[in-house]
């Protein structure tokens, strides 16, 4: 008696009205497609997933000599010819992926009110698979000491900005400030306010793994388009912990944009002179947007440390930043396989991250989406930023001291 897969759709017998490219392995028509590197229908792909995920080499009892034909019970054959039948036709485990490909039963989990992140549940039979595949541990320590790099980088901003270290002088994730509006003043010069931001990104993107390799002229490319999303990331956190205001965008250095003039604070509303107000009606829809598009889905997601240098990190190093200088390309092709690289490992620290936290497995690629949702807010702000900031300086409202403007409005810059 063969082995069997009963859950397995096996191949059906060729109707005259069927047509389209046969499963190189068992000669299925229907349900056919391109999987794992050949065409294969959906009973093989599921049959080879199985068995390269489980770890569970069949064994055959007819020494191999199994015959494989296109019958109604072919799915019934031995699973060991089966498989040896998916390699020769060249079916590959290299195609597999972590994340897409874990299968298995998923475990009931308890409802509860609380949400996966603050409450982890326990981890699921399930990931067993993750664990065979070591957790990618690897990755998972990368990203950690990109995380560190972040971690001690916003520390030392929060520092120089005048927030003490707290008592034992530990590492902050984010910044403390004091839950409530006092020495708070309204921004009169966007400039001053983003020059400690852009003078410590050159340290923060040189630690990034990989950063250092990349050719000179991309470096400063990348440095140059990253560095207002990197601001906007931080001022976006630093609001995001301030108390509430649907009208204020706050900058770390406690001054603020306002969008609407009404109903503030009456410590902001102090400091809203005629020219204040002013200069703030020009920026007022570009404050709104960075209300609505950051700080709001920054509240509302409250991601951690690992989630935030996992954001950073992949806008920073964009593969699709492949801007033409003097009829070449600034990205050399070395280049762009450092940085595939490094994104892919971070990817996978971040899925370690959330295995390792014991978060649902049916809630981790929803979290995994969200997360990465940020960057298009950051992306659309970051953008209006540049115009904005090319606003103030040709009106002469904001003044930039001479390495922040070449980093800004750098010259291989692009959007």
């Amino acid at each position: 008696m063969h082995d069997t897969e009963d859950e397995e759709a096996g191949p059906s017998m060729k109707s005259n009205e069927e047509e389209g490219p046969s499963c190189l392995v068992c000669g299925r028509i229907a349900n056919t497609g391109h999987h794992y590197g050949v065409t294969a229908c959906l009973g093989c792909k599921t049959f080879f997933r199985r068995v390269v995920l489980q770890k569970n080499s069949p064994k055959c009892k007819y020494k191999n000599q199994c015959k494989l034909e296109k019958t109604e019970n072919a799915k019934r054959l031995c699973r060991s010819c089966r498989y040896q039948k998916c390699l020769n036709v060249g079916m590959t485990e290299d195609a597999l992926h972590p994340c897409r490909d874990v299968i298995g039963r998923r475990a009931r989990q308890p409802s509860s009110d609380s949400s996966p992140i603050s409450s982890p549940p326990s981890i699921s039979p399930q990931l067993s698979i993750c664990k065979m595949m070591s957790l990618c541990e690897g990755d998972y320590e990368l990203l950690q000491t990109i995380t560190d790099t972040d971690t001690d980088i916003r520390t030392r901003t929060a520092h120089i900005l005048g927030e003490p270290l707290n008592e034992e002088g530990h590492q902050i994730h984010f910044y403390s400030p004091p839950p409530d509006y006092s020495n708070v003043s309204v921004n009169h010069g966007i400039g001053p306010s983003l020059k400690v931001d852009i003078i410590l990104l050159k340290e923060w993107v040189s630690r990034i793994p990989g950063y250092p390799e990349l050719s000179e002229r991309f470096q400063e490319h990348l440095m140059s388009r990253f560095c207002l999303r990197y601001t906007v990331i931080e001022h976006g956190l630093f609001t995001a912990q301030m108390p509430y205001h649907k009208n204020v965008w706050f900058l770390s250095d406690r001054t603020c944009l306002v969008s609407e003039f009404e109903d503030l604070p009456k410590e902001i509303k102090c400091h809203l002179t005629p020219k204040v107000i002013k200069e703030q009606k020009l920026l007022a829809p570009f404050t709104e947007m960075l209300i609505h598009d950051v700080a709001d889905p920054l509240r509302k997601l409250k991601p951690d440390s690992v989630e935030i240098a996992s954001v950073k990190t992949l806008m920073l190093l964009k593969p699709t930043c492949l801007k033409v200088v003097e009829g070449d390309y600034l990205a050399t092709q070395n280049d762009l396989k450092i940085i595939n690289e490094v994104r892919n490992r971070v990817l996978s620290g971040l899925f370690s991250h959330y295995v390792k936290k014991g978060l649902d497995p049916e809630a981790l690629p929803i979290r995994i989406s969200e997360i990465l949702e940020l960057t298009g807010g950051v992306e659309t702000c970051a953008n209006r930023a540049l115009e904005e900031m090319h606003l103030l300086r040709v009106f002469n409202l904001s003044a930039f001291d001479q390495y922040s403007e070449g980093v800004i409005f750098g010259l291989w810059r692009d959007y």
